[in-house]
């Protein structure tokens, strides 16, 4: 996933207050995380090098567990399948007695992904079936709260996943038998206490992950890393109108894999970061400056200093601006791989700034609450966002002058600008609500400096990264029933640097039901679904075209104390 032009590696994926990156390559699988473990996501959009470090160039995806609020015992259990050969199922027990409350969530995915979808790369493009991408995942998430008197608060996680697939080969290339397995085990633990004029918090996080592929031309190869996280950080109130956030950071990485030359590397930093908020005009302006100082390995990474603003002209506007350094420290797999590593590698550095402004329609406020029969199309909010970022040192792989395999360079400096627009709309019709969200992203991101003499990619847009995505949602309800559809298009996205290949703009668009029936304590909920509705062939990645038109269906049955 990227943001605002970036790469996905210069997108950092928070869960619960920790970076979950593999530090190998920097990045996280989103295919690998199960919704059904999730409680709250977001998308923190512009630079958080300040608040959370190395990679958060772009933005963060925040990914959040929450205790449930019921008193007692909490169940559900359901079932999802596909006509493509999925078939998933899912267990929540749960019990909650006032300051403790604790669940288990096991998942499990049995999947043949047996697809059909056009081959473009053949003549008239023929349908064909895909018989190479089954896959396996199994998930298993225990959570304990505990309120220990009024001011000390415990969290403990546990999360355990495995899971195999098959990778299928690009439609213009042979099989090679190429399988993939990753295992990962993720334990955090979150303390606070709050007194006073003060609230101290600690947070400890142990990430254990593998991965192990093969193919009948290289064979295996396995990597493994280990991470240890600890934060501690106080927040204070010097003033009434003066936050302080303090705190430092700890983190330990440690890697190994066949491609290292069976060779474990370490990596430790410490990073110290402060922030102040100041409510100038409590409700209409306030001011958020930060700053935070990472060592790593005896290195001093960039020391990366934030500015913002929150202002409110009227109560229904507010006007937010923000201004900042980042950065994004090599992976280990760009230091160590061999061959073609770099460990002399330096950090990813640059400015970013947004500006936007956010309105929201006073008289929309409770509208969508029920309770009213009367007819309206209302519109709900708006905003609209601008942004520039420059980052230099970009970390790009490249052809050896003198050898036959590539190594990473500190060569590219590209310059990305864009905006971002948001629209909501409410509207009922007797008992049938209905809400409509617009958005618009446009985003321009090219590389301004040459890799080597003649280089055509100086001026062109960074590949994958479209110009143009829209997207749409339209949710309706009625009793306890509701639809939905989500439509998207994306623009051309070029695969070579020259911009002289690319991938055709798309339209996509998903449809789906629910249906609720609740009888005291007890509900069951139906859904379905349908998948790609227009029958669109669009790819991706270059080479592997998604799944045409495909159903899904579920039902979920549960129990909910009704405290």
């Amino acid at each position: 996933s990227t943001l605002r032009g970036g790469s996905a590696s210069q997108t950092a994926l928070i869960w619960n207050g920790f970076q979950i990156q593999n530090p190998m390559h920097g990045q996280t699988d989103l295919a690998l995380i199960p919704v059904f473990f999730i409680d709250e996501a977001g998308i923190q959009y512009g630079g958080g090098g300040a608040l959370w470090g190395s990679g958060s160039m772009g933005g963060s995806i925040l990914l959040n567990n929450r205790p449930g609020q019921t008193k007692g015992f909490d169940m559900s259990a359901g079932t999802a399948a596909a006509d493509i050969g999925d078939l998933s199922n899912h267990l929540s027990l749960a019990w909650g007695g006032g300051k403790l409350y604790t669940r288990l969530r096991v998942s499990h995915k049995d999947a043949s992904n047996r697809y059909r979808f056009k081959n473009t790369a053949i003549q008239d493009k023929p349908v064909m079936t895909q018989q190479n991408a089954a896959s396996r995942q199994t998930n298993v998430m225990y959570e304990t709260y505990l309120a220990l008197g009024e001011r000390h608060k415990l969290e403990f996680i546990f999360w355990w996943q495995e899971s195999s697939r098959n990778i299928p080969p690009p439609v213009t290339q042979p099989y090679t038998g190429a399988l993939q397995k990753d295992d990962a085990l993720r334990i955090t633990a979150q303390w606070q206490s709050a007194f006073d004029n003060v609230v101290f918090n600690w947070r400890g996080g142990l990430f254990d992950e593998s991965l192990l592929y093969s193919d009948i031309h290289h064979g295996e190869s396995l990597s493994e890393s280990l991470v240890n996280i600890q934060e501690a950080e106080a927040v204070f109130s010097p003033l009434t109108s003066v936050t302080v956030n303090t705190g430092i950071n700890f983190q330990w990485q440690r890697a190994r894999a066949d491609d290292y030359g069976g060779i474990s590397h370490q990596r430790q930093s410490y990073a110290f970061f402060t922030s102040l908020k100041w409510e100038i005009s409590p409700g209409k302006l306030d001011v958020l400056t930060s700053g935070r100082q990472e060592i790593t390995g005896g290195e001093t990474a960039p020391f990366a200093p934030s500015f913002g603003f929150s202002y409110r002209p009227l109560p229904s506007l507010n006007i937010r601006g923000n201004a900042g350094k980042n950065y994004r420290l090599p992976s280990l797999n760009d230091k160590y791989w061999v061959p073609g590593g770099n460990p002399g590698l330096e950090a990813e550095r640059g400015w970013s700034q947004d500006l936007s402004a956010e309105w929201k329609n006073p008289a929309a406020v409770g509208r969508g609450a029920g309770g009213s029969n009367n007819s309206y199309l209302i519109l709900e909010g708006a905003s609209l966002t601008g942004y520039h970022k420059k980052i230099s040192g970009w970390i790009s792989w490249q052809p050896g002058e003198s050898t036959m395999y590539w190594t990473p360079q500190n060569i590219l400096e590209v310059r990305s600008y864009g905006t971002e627009a948001r629209l909501g709309l409410i509207a009922r019709t007797g008992n049938t609500l209905s809400r409509i969200s617009l958005r618009w992203d446009h985003s321009i991101s090219k590389n301004n400096r040459a890799r080597s003499e003649n280089d055509a990619s100086v001026g062109k847009q960074l590949i994958y990264v479209p110009e143009n995505i829209l997207a749409a949602n339209i949710n309706i309800e009625f009793g306890n029933f509701s639809v939905y559809l989500d439509q998207s298009y994306t623009g051309r996205r070029y695969t070579s640097s020259d911009n002289s290949r690319w991938l055709d703009p798309f339209f996509s668009g998903d449809a789906g039901a629910q249906w609720l029936l609740q009888r005291g304590s007890y509900f069951l909920r139906f859904s379905a679904g349908v998948n790609n509705i227009y029958n669109q062939a669009f790819e991706v990645v270059a080479g592997r075209p998604m799944p045409l038109r495909h159903f899904r269906a579920g039902v979920t049955v549960g129990f909910r104390n009704n405290k």
